[in-house]
């Protein structure tokens, strides 16, 4: 719980208080394989999830196949909350990588919401960083460039994670392939493939074995035009080990 513990302490000044009532739902724990759907298209989910590990994506597919990916989800986010009305997915959600999900009870958490301000109040402030997110892919696939739309997105997974996971080192471990970055960002593999060769020939990223290695973030951020305030996130310094709650709670 970890990553979700770090996420919950961008919203509240009371993170323990929120991960406290989220085990008190009991929540059941699930192991995803790669290519596994978690939520389908059509299907009516009574029961809402947190990403404990791994990647997954959420995408709509068109009738002939074409993908268009609108989200990674990364560790400790939390999904699907239109389990809270009964409503039909309108998108699916597959595993990247093998993941760990855990699955609450829509209806129990429901009644959390209601009885505690501060759990309220991170799932309402994790809503409205998905809505950021998503209101930034439009103007990422609309409006940016190639090379703009590669970098923006890889900054952004790398703030994601830093927040998520801890640390500070440039290192962006990078486990989607080329069609899935091509499926996020409205281009194809091979332009991509082309766009990040560009970009590391320019000296502003470096490739090696599914990690990418942000070589000068300034540069990277003008050409991406990028600002995190889109994200709402505190500016924490989570450098230290991941595995250190009681230090994370001194912190905070």
């Amino acid at each position: 719980m970890q990553a979700f513990y770090n996420r919950v302490s961008q919203y509240v000044s009371t993170p323990d208080e929120v991960c406290d009532r989220i085990d008190r739902l009991r929540p059941r724990e699930t192991d995803i394989l790669p290519d596994e759907d978690i939520i389908r298209v059509g299907e009516v989910a009574s029961q809402l999830f947190i990403l404990r590990e791994g990647w997954a994506v959420r995408y709509r597919t068109l009738e002939d196949g074409r993908r268009q990916i609108v989200n990674f989800m990364l560790p400790g986010d939390i999904f699907d909350l239109q389990a809270l009305s009964g409503l039909e997915a309108d998108h699916t959600v597959t595993a990247v990588t093998r993941s760990r999900i855990l699955e609450v009870d829509a209806m129990a958490f429901v009644e959390a919401l209601k009885s505690s301000g501060p759990f309220a109040s991170a799932f309402w402030w994790a809503a409205v960083q998905e809505e950021s997110i998503l209101r930034e892919q439009i103007v990422r696939v609309g409006r940016r460039s190639a090379r703009e739309r590669i970098a923006h997105l890889l900054l952004e997974l790398h703030r994601r994670l830093t927040c998520a996971l801890g640390g500070k080192d440039n290192n962006l471990v990078l486990p989607v392939t080329r069609s899935d970055l091509a499926d996020a960002l409205g281009l194809t593999p091979v332009h991509v493939s082309r766009t990040m060769s560009w970009l590391q020939s320019a000296r502003l990223i470096e490739q090696k074995r599914g990690v990418v290695s942000i070589m000068d973030r300034d540069r990277l951020s003008r050409l991406a035009h990028f600002d995190d305030a889109y994200l709402h996130l505190r500016k924490l310094d989570l450098s230290f080990p991941p595995q250190d709650p009681d230090r994370i709670r001194r912190v905070i």
